[in-house]
């Protein structure tokens, strides 16, 4: 089998027909060697030969290496030097695509061959040093062989078949040792520094690794099984650890600096795919078991300096996988522990900071891995800082509420980065996890949250990456809240599956998805109160002011004849502004009625001074306009809710626009807040656009934050729809709507989403109240329950925003529909208001609007044969 299966590649003529291969190899020429490396330990002493000659004598003692009657033949190549160091020899020649002559030492040896006969020298004493063990007879030494970098014919020497593209170990070569081959080109420094004490590593590793399992390994492995793989990932990243060390603790002897750093080359391979099994294989010489040198380091900080020795004695005497070794190795550490602190030391990527000692490196190259990890996709810097492991990122805006998930394998860990929106107001990230999808089995996963503030931007109080301001683990209910969580601040999620599979093909083919669900919302703080359904008394009707406006629009020339909206506020002089929408002008007919001339503007305001009104616009008395003019002829301004605040009035317009037909042929378009100086109301200061993405109308009602005792002032709006409006709130923190970001209620939070604002309580108008009552707030609105309702009812609640129950009856419009006071089927009675500054503890002021669906400019039309229907009605009730 050893002498047909080296033939097969280099004279396949010369093998037995029935015994000749058909077809390319199934593996590469350095897997088959090694399988024929590590079956020649079951054959016959000749046929050994083949793969295991006897070695030639020593030259230890000779001053020139390559002054040698016969050459040495291996893999029948021939060797016309060889150099001895510690009990190794080291076979090459000199020549064109051989070793360089120069530069050469004074013995004539290339200097080339003298590093790597130093690098052998240090490398073996440094694993010797930390207990690994060789066989060290001087008389059978090991063999590195340089230049194997192609099988060619034994007797037509210039026929060559098979390519070896990288260096390799076989387990059984010369002298029946493992034997080291290195194919790369010479002229590479890399072939003689970083490589032999890599592969040198590999040949103490066979010592744990018995030759008889190495051949099943590669038997199997071409029967497509993994025991091969699930051995060699632990081979390639202790490997890359243990050249490490030997620069770590030989630096004085560092012929290629750059050749230092090599063992780090493939971390990126690693940390690039960190949701990757942490065992997973690629193949023999693919990259990522080579990163993972960074398992075999971190375990030796926390373990000791003996727990990669401990591993390859437990695989040697229990004959068990890596894992399984790994297991055994601790110490009585907990694996699971190890696992997850291994996955934030890989986030960190720097020391260990106090608190958090098992989740940093101690390795003074920690720099380096990170500046090797930035050339891999998904590993560069960002905001947070500098390269760091693959992750997702995510603007934590305050509404942020989504599912962290991924794919997660044995022993593999994902990150993802919450960001706090810079602007944003402090809110609390809350963390659930985790669930599965039906169906799906449920692993074994750990997880916390780091928090740290973005690079650049930490202060004493808030550490930048990669100090962590704290760790945060989930509580007994499977959760993380991280409060105050405000701009420049990170919550970094890291999730580690802990359930290992033995086999790297298991791992690889075994991947779940859990679901964590995370969301960032600013708290509801809910009050406590005594809270009670009010009693409401019986109306008093046309209560004041109700005669002052009757008589003004009967005498005005050219003011205020008729309105809707009504809304009022004290102003500091102690007179009272009105808001008005649509507003009809005088003057009107001696006989009352209104000429169909009449002005109308879209809104307006009156100042009553006592008895006295006087009307406000934004035109002249010849010729009128609106306070905010319509922007076309398509669009116009409607009043919301005002408030005045020093000698600054704002006022929550909505912009609507024409669209549809029938009584009411127009849609909701824009909100916009007019800021007004008290000492001139015919023009607003300042037009500020106001959130409008979410199709609300925002200024329902408006409670200023001088009234709601938290600081904040509170936008109401509506859900319109035929009946059964719902209520929705909005928030600004201070006494200015420009100012600051809005936040909209939801039943989770506030958000700064105008599109998340949750809905609230059902059956409310386009326009009502929210006052504080007796250490309540009370709600007065007319019902939405059922079309064109004449009922006006309020409700109480212990917060602002939410809670509003003890729904009480507080009057019935007499005025709406065919059996109304009006017989008229046209009439609509909408919009109840409290008037907060004209009403007291126990005495409520309450407006509503009474209109007509009759829209005709003529005579016999409502609006024109009667002014008064378009005018609010104001009644008086006791309340206790």
């Amino acid at each position: 089998m050893i002498r047909y299966g080296v033939a097969s590649v280099t004279a396949p003529e010369k093998v037995p027909a029935r015994l000749r291969p058909t077809g390319p190899l199934s593996a590469g020429p350095e897997a088959y060697l090694t399988y024929l490396s590590a079956m020649s330990a079951k054959a016959s002493g000749a046929a050994r030969q083949v793969l295991s000659p006897p070695g030639p004598p020593s030259n230890e003692n000779s001053f020139f290496d390559c002054t040698h009657d016969e050459p040495y033949q291996f893999l029948f190549k021939k060797y016309h030097c060889w150099a001895n160091v510690d009990n190794f020899v080291i076979f090459y020649n000199i020549g064109a695509g051989e070793v360089a002559p120069t530069p050469a030492e004074p013995s004539g040896r290339p200097t080339a061959i003298q590093d790597m006969l130093d690098a052998v020298s240090i490398s073996a004493k440094t694993y010797r040093s930390m207990g690994f063990e060789i066989s060290n007879i001087p008389a059978v030494p090991h063999a590195i062989f340089i230049g194997t970098d192609q099988i060619c014919d034994p007797v037509k020497e210039w026929i060559c078949f098979s390519k070896i593209k990288a260096p390799f170990t076989l387990p059984i070569g010369y002298n029946f040792l493992p034997t080291i081959l290195i194919p790369i080109d010479p002229s590479e420094p890399i072939s003689y520094d970083y490589l032999p004490r890599h592969e040198l590593f590999h040949v103490f590793q066979y010592s744990y690794w018995k030759a008889g399992k190495v051949a099943l390994a590669y038997y199997r492995q071409y029967t497509d099984t993994d025991e091969f793989g699930s051995m060699n990932w632990w081979m390639e990243a202790t490997a890359e650890w243990a050249t490490h060390q030997t620069y770590l603790r030989s630096p004085s002897h560092v012929p290629y600096p750059s050749q230092r750093d090599m063992y780090a080359s493939k971390v990126g391979a690693f940390l690039s795919k960190p949701m990757l099994a942490l065992n997973a294989w690629d193949g023999l010489g693919k990259p990522r078991q080579y990163g993972a040198f960074l398992l075999p380091l971190y375990l030796t900080e926390q373990i000791g300096p003996d727990f990669v020795r401990s591993t390859w004695e437990h695989i040697r005497s229990a004959e068990s996988s890596p894992i399984t070794a790994i297991r055994a190795s601790l110490g009585g550490r907990d694996l699971n522990v190890l696992l997850h602190t291994f996955a934030i030391a890989n986030y960190r990527l720097a020391a260990p900071q106090y608190g958090l000692e098992a989740m940093g490196y101690r390795d003074p190259d920690v720099a380096l891995w990170r500046s090797t990890l930035a050339v891999e996709d998904g590993t560069e810097g960002d905001s947070l800082g500098g390269a760091r492991p693959m992750r997702r990122s995510e603007a934590a805006f305050v509404g942020y509420n989504q599912v962290a998930s991924g794919l997660l394998s044995p022993g593999g860990s994902s990150y993802t980065d919450f960001t706090a929106e810079q602007g944003a107001a402090p809110a609390t990230l809350t963390i659930k996890g985790f669930s599965v999808l039906p169906g799906q089995p449920v692993p074994r996963v750990t997880w916390s949250v780091l928090v740290w503030a973005q690079a650049g931007k930490g202060s004493g109080t808030m550490p930048e990456y990669p100090t962590a301001q704290y760790v945060r683990a989930p509580s007994s209910t499977g959760e993380v809240q991280i409060e105050n969580f405000r701009y420049p601040m990170v919550a970094t999620l890291v999730k580690t599956r802990l359930d290992l599979r033995t086999s790297t093909t298991a791992a690889k083919n075994d991947s779940t998805n859990p679901i964590w669900s995370v969301d960032n919302y600013v708290p509801l703080k809910r009050r406590t109160c005594v809270l009670r359904p009010p009693v409401i008394g019986p109306p008093q009707l046309d209560a004041a002011p109700v005669d002052t406006f009757n008589a003004y629009a009967a005498a005005t020339p050219d003011g205020w004849t008729g309105g809707d909206s009504t809304y009022s506020m004290r102003m500091p002089d102690g007179r009272t502004l009105w808001l008005f929408s649509d507003t009809f002008l005088g003057p009107l007919n001696a006989n009352g009625t209104r000429p169909t001339s009449a002005k109308v503007i879209n809104n307006s305001f009156v100042i009553q001074d006592g008895n006295k009104l006087t009307t406000v616009h934004g035109g002249t008395a010849s010729a009128p306009k609106a306070l905010l003019p319509p922007p076309d002829d398509t669009h116009w301004y409607w009043s919301g809710d005002g408030f005045i605040t020093g000698d600054r009035l704002q006022v929550m317009f909505n912009r609507y626009r024409r669209q549809g037909t029938g009584p009411m042929p127009f849609a909701f378009d824009q909100n916009v807040v007019a800021t007004f100086s008290l000492s001139d109301l015919t023009k607003p200061q300042s037009l500020t656009t106001m959130p409008s993405h979410a199709g609300v109308a925002w200024g329902s009602a408006i409670l200023p934050a001088s009234r709601s005792g938290d600081g904040y002032t509170y936008i109401y709006g509506v859900s319109d729809a035929p009946i059964n409006k719902k209520m929705k709130v909005a928030r600004v923190r201070g006494d200015d709507l420009r100012n600051g970001r809005w936040q909209y209620y939801t039943s989770w939070g506030w958000t700064e989403v105008e599109e998340h604002a949750g809905e609230t309580l059902t059956g409310i108008a386009n326009e009502y109240s929210v006052t504080p009552w007796q250490g309540q707030f009370l709600m007065v609105s007319q019902d939405s329950t059922e079309a064109f309702s004449g009922l006006i009812n309020a409700f109480t609640s212990c917060d602002p925003f939410d809670g509003f129950t003890n729904k009480t009856y507080v009057y019935r419009m007499p005025e709406p529909g065919p059996l109304g006071s009006y017989l008229d089927g046209d009439i609509i009675s909408y919009n109840p208001h409290v008037h907060f500054e004209q009403s007291t503890e126990d005495s409520l002021l309450i407006s509503y609007n009474v209109n007509s669906m009759d829209n005709r400019v003529q005579d016999d039309a409502d609006h024109y044969r009667d002014p008064g229907i378009y005018r609010p009605r104001f009644f008086r009730v006791a309340i206790r």
